[in-house]
């Protein structure tokens, strides 16, 4: 789990009285970003491909329930927090420029080159953030997208996809409420959210070829290992290259580590290959509870028959909650 420090101190040191339900008055999109998630050089090699132009995605979303859900356990130092969003806060606006950003940033070239063009319209039909309090610990944040998405090809030709995205992301606030960290979280979600729509839409339809310093990056992280080239390994995920599938699946089983392994597990689900199903789904009762939610989020991503079952079976029988519910969420069986 990647942690977010916001102050130091013990959580929940003040007890109950930040358990109320409040709103969050902003999102601002730069604290969803930091070194690890932030793309330092293009991904992808766009010479001689089309353009992409990033229409606006609109909201679709049930705007009546709380934008961060509490879940845990019945006393308040167990429960997370709760919080309705400003009505003034346009995420979908917020989204529209996270994936018009990100795509700039990765090396997708945006309308305005001379040329043909994929255009790519959406509808955001559902965002929210689930909240668990760990006890005298951290605050964790599950966060959920349900993007529809409309593109019409150089020729002229249209298509839609439908695509779940979802995010993982922590912090301590030191007693002092937890709303500056459920910004965060959100921020989070948009941010990375954006990466992986974009890295998706480009592995099943706009096929841009990594860039050549993906390579390179690859063979720094089997040199160096993973826990030290944290953003090479974010981006070598968002980049689909093929040699990085086998390469990172012979990390996982070595890695001691179980931070450093969920996030060579959230790469392999960015790159999206089916070769990574029956390792993944294989060491899924071995594994530690962040991993498995990691490998469930890697499983929807990779999509197919096998992957389904697994998540059919594996997750929804697993005794962690965050994890069970992340696969009710995948399964259209969420929970009450």
């Amino acid at each position: 789990m990647r942690l977010r420090l916001f102050a130091a101190g013990i959580c929940l040191a003040m007890g109950t009285a930040v358990l109320s339900a409040a709103t969050m008055k902003q999102i601002r999109l730069t604290e969803g970003r930091e070194a690890a998630n932030t793309i330092s050089a293009p991904v992808y090699d766009n010479s001689g491909m089309p353009s992409v132009e990033i229409g606006e995605l609109t909201a679709a979303y049930d705007r009546k329930q709380n934008f961060v859900r509490r879940t845990g356990g019945r006393l308040p130092a167990t429960r997370g927090p709760e919080y309705d969003l400003d009505p003034k806060v346009d995420v979908a606006a917020l989204l529209t420029e996270a994936v018009r950003s990100e795509a700039a940033a990765m090396g997708l070239t945006l309308t305005g080159a001379s040329g043909p063009a994929w255009n790519v319209t959406g509808t955001l039909k559902d965002i929210y953030l689930e909240s668990r309090q760990v006890y005298m610990g951290a605050t964790l944040f599950y966060g959920f997208m349900d993007v529809e998405l409309q593109i019409k090809n150089p020729a002229g030709k249209s298509q839609t996809t439908r695509l779940r995205l979802h995010a993982y992301s922590g912090g301590y606030s030191a007693g002092f409420g937890r709303q500056d960290e459920a910004e965060s979280g959100a921020a989070h979600l948009l941010v990375e959210g954006a990466q992986e729509l974009l890295a998706r839409l480009n592995r099943d339809v706009f096929k841009v070829p990594p860039h050549r310093d993906m390579s390179a990056k690859l063979k720094g992280l089997q040199a160096s290992g993973v826990k030290a080239l944290p953003a090479d390994l974010h981006m070598v995920g968002l980049s689909g290259l093929p040699q990085a599938v086998p390469a990172l699946l012979a990390m996982v089983p070595s890695e001691k580590d179980e931070n450093v392994r969920a996030s060579i597990i959230d790469a392999l689900g960015r790159l999206g290959s089916a070769d990574a199903v029956s390792v993944l789904s294989g060491r899924y009762a071995a594994e530690d509870e962040d991993c498995r939610w990691y490998t469930l989020k890697a499983l929807d991503y990779i999509g197919g028959p096998e992957a389904e079952k697994a998540i059919n079976t594996l997750g929804m029988q697993d005794k962690d909650a965050s994890a069970k519910r992340l696969s009710q969420r995948i399964m259209g069986k969420p929970a009450p």
